[in-house]
């Protein structure tokens, strides 16, 4: 009995250990994961900033350290050293779940490439960046440069045309009023006196009546 009984205690043994390695590794496979969505791209012109970010996973206070690639020959880390352009930055979104950004500060095209975030055994998948020179067309050029000067000069000129206008209209009613006044005083003096007035240096004369009417009269 003592056979089967030591036998029973070791399988017993056995059966915990494989219990406690398969709960290990399972919170192994739960301490850290990256996600980053498949095909994920950024483009950007140059000396603008750009963020780019991973999303991370997590069992267990504190967050896990995440590191950047850019992805040449070889996976060559991003230098966040002093003086940089880049630069990073950790935002944590729940309890056990937060975003790693990479931050490039005034892209130029060098910057362009595959990224890579990176935290343990943890990989997301490949970030491509583009940085590009923004090209201005001929129809931003006239309407950034020509349409405000011509609204300009236009602004300014039609005030002038409205003053010269009324100034014109101005004179040519002050002009025929004067000639009006003065044709109305040639006239009158051109008619001289009236007809029907009376004659200053004309004598008044008077007729005598016969001497037997005043006679008559006074019977």
């Amino acid at each position: 009995m003592k056979p089967k009984y030591s036998s029973s205690i070791l399988f017993v043994f056995v059966l915990a250990a494989q219990l406690l390695t398969m709960e290990a590794d399972s919170k192994d496979e739960c301490d850290v994961r990256v996600k980053v969505p498949r095909n994920t791209r950024y483009n950007t012109f140059l000396w603008e900033d750009l963020r780019i970010n991973c999303t991370v996973t997590f069992c267990k206070d504190p967050p896990p350290e995440v590191s950047w690639y850019k992805l040449e020959q070889d996976e060559v880390p991003v230098n966040f050293s002093r003086g940089s352009r880049f630069r990073g930055e950790w935002k944590r979104l729940e309890h056990l779940k937060g975003v790693s950004f990479l931050i490039i500060q005034k892209t130029v095209t060098n910057d362009s490439g595959v990224y890579r975030c990176q935290s343990g055994p943890s990989i997301g998948y490949n970030i491509n960046v583009s940085v590009s020179e923004r090209v201005l067309t001929t129809t931003d050029t006239w309407t950034t440069s020509a349409a405000p000067e011509t609204a300009h000069t236009d602004d300014s000129f039609l005030p002038s045309v409205y003053r010269i206008v009324g100034i014109m209209v101005f004179v040519i009613i002050v002009t025929a009023v004067y000639i009006s006044v003065e044709s109305k005083s040639r006239g009158v003096s051109d008619a001289g006196p009236s007809r029907d007035a009376p004659d200053p240096d004309e004598e008044h004369s008077y007729h005598a009546l016969p001497m037997d009417q005043i006679y008559e009269n006074t019977q």
